[in-house]
């Protein structure tokens, strides 16, 4: 609210002053309610995400879990290069 609005207001009297303060105060309840609900909420909602994270990053090295249940993970590519040497013994 700009300087002028509130000088506007006070001019308009004191009951007018007294109404304003008692909009804003509840404004202020309904904001703090809000945010306390959106608190509880980011909370539960960061507590999901933390467990499907963890659920996620669980494959069969680091779990119980068969192999299978890995799922269509790529496997790693090797770095090595042909030699263009025939395979085989000596």
């Amino acid at each position: 609210m700009s300087e002028g609005k509130i000088i506007e207001i006070y001019n308009q009297g004191i009951s007018r002053v007294i109404s304003v303060i008692k909009e804003l105060s509840n404004q202020i309840k309904t904001l703090n309610s809000q945010v306390e609900t959106l608190s509880k909420d980011n909370k539960a909602l960061t507590e999901r995400v933390k467990l499907l994270e963890n659920q996620v990053n669980k494959t069969s090295n680091n779990s119980s879990n068969p192999p299978s249940s890995d799922g269509f993970k790529k496997k790693t590519k090797s770095l090595r290069t042909k030699s263009g040497k025939k395979p085989g013994g000596q």
